[in-house]
C-alpha cells in the first residue's frame, strides 16, 4: 500500500481495510476500527437473497455509522437477477461482493468461493450490479478453491471486464481455510496482471507500505488490536470500555455482553488477571456486571 492511498471509484481511501469477519465487524466494531484509523470498514456477508425479501436480519447487518464515510456492504450469493435488485435498494457508497468465504454452508449453494470455480458467472455477477447502480463494485476473493488451482487471475479478469473497481485477494486457497500461511507472492501476480487496484489480505499484523499492492486488508489482527489501522497499541482496559460503549448505543444489553464475551478473549489474551476477566464476564447477564468486572479487575480485587 502507498503512503498516498487508492481510488475505489470516485472514493479515496487512505487507511487499511478491515476484513469482514462474520460475528464480529457489526456496526460498533467498525466504528471503533474507524475513529482509529480504519479507511474502509465493509459490513459483515449479507445474504443477496435475504435484502431483496426483506429479511430483518439482514437489515439489521447493514447498518451503517456515520464515520462510515465512505460506506460499504458486502453481499454473498451467485444469482445475478438478485444482485442487480439489491443493489437498486442499497443505501450504502459501495458494493462489495464476496467471492472467497470458503464455509461449506455458503459454498454449497453455489456462493463465496465457488465462485472461484466459474469465472463467467462472477463476472455476470459484477456486470448485473453495474447495470443497476453507479455505484462501484469491489470483490473478494482467494487464490483458487482446491491447493494449487489458481484461478484467481482468471477471475478478477472477468469481474475487471464487468467493471470491478478493485479487488481483495486473501493469500489462501478456500479448501485451506485459514491454515498454511498466506502466499503474497501469488497475490502479486495477480496484482500484476490487472489494471484494477488489487488489495492484499491474509495474516498481516500491521499497515506498513507494500509498493505490490495497491491497499491492505486486515483482519483477526484488528481483533486484539483495533488501532492497528493508525500502527498504534491499545490499552486493555481503556479499548474494552469504549467498545462496550458503542456495543451498548447500537445494540441491546444481551448482544452487547454476548460481543463483549467475543472480544475480551482478544483484548485480554496475555494480560494479568485475563483469565479471571474473561471467566467472570462469562457469567455476565447485562452490561453493567461487564463494567463491574473491568472495575475490579483494574483495583486488582477481582
Amino acid at each position: 500500500m502507498t503512503a498516498s492511498g487508492f481510488y475505489i471509484g470516485k472514493y479515496k481511501i487512505t487507511g487499511g481495510v478491515l476484513a469482514p469477519m462474520a460475528g464480529y465487524t457489526d456496526v460498533a466494531f467498525r466504528e471503533l476500527c474507524r475513529e482509529l484509523g480504519a479507511g474502509l470498514t465493509p459490513t459483515e456477508m449479507v445474504s443477496v437473497r435475504g435484502l431483496v425479501h426483506g429479511n430483518a436480519a439482514t437489515v439489521e447487518l447493514m447498518r451503517v455509522s456515520d464515520l462510515e464515510t465512505p460506506s460499504c456492504v458486502q453481499l454473498f450469493g451467485s444469482d445475478p437477477r438478485d444482485f442487480a435488485r439489491a443493489a437498486k435498494i442499497l443505501a450504502c457508497d459501495i458494493i462489495d461482493v464476496n467471492m472467497g468465504c470458503p464455509m461449506p454452508k455458503i459454498v454449497k449453494n453455489g456462493d463465496g468461493s465457488a465462485l472461484l470455480k466459474n469465472a463467467k458467472l462472477a463476472g455476470e455477477i459484477v456486470r448485473a450490479i453495474k447495470d443497476s447502480t453507479d455505484k462501484p463494485v469491489t470483490v473478494k476473493t482467494r487464490l483458487g478453491y482446491g491447493m494449487g488451482e489458481d484461478t484467481a487471475a482468471e477471475l478478477v479478469h472477468s469481474v475487471a471486464q464487468a467493471g470491478a473497481a478493485a479487488v481483495a485477494v486473501h493469500g489462501r486457497y478456500a479448501e485451506q481455510r485459514y491454515s498454511g500461511n498466506a502466499d503474497y507472492t501469488q497475490i502479486a501476480k495477480i496484482a500484476q496482471s490487472t489494471d484494477i487496484p488489487v488489495i492484499v489480505n491474509g495474516d498481516l499484523t500491521d499497515c506498513a507500505d507494500k509498493p505490490l499492492f495497491a491497499g491492505v486488508m486486515i483482519g483477526r489482527a484488528a481483533l486484539a488490536n483495533p488501532a492497528v489501522f493508525s500502527d498504534g497499541r491499545v490499552e486493555p482496559f481503556d479499548i474494552a470500555r469504549r467498545h462496550l460503549q458503542k456495543l451498548e448505543r447500537y445494540f441491546d444489553g444481551r448482544y452487547t455482553v454476548i460481543q463483549a464475551r467475543k472480544f475480551f478473549v482478544h483484548y485480554f489474551k496475555g494480560v494479568r488477571g485475563g483469565k479471571a476477566i474473561r471467566d467472570e464476564v462469562n457469567r455476565a447477564v447485562a452490561p453493567s456486571e461487564v463494567y463491574r468486572t473491568l472495575d475490579k479487575a483494574e483495583r486488582g480485587v477481582l
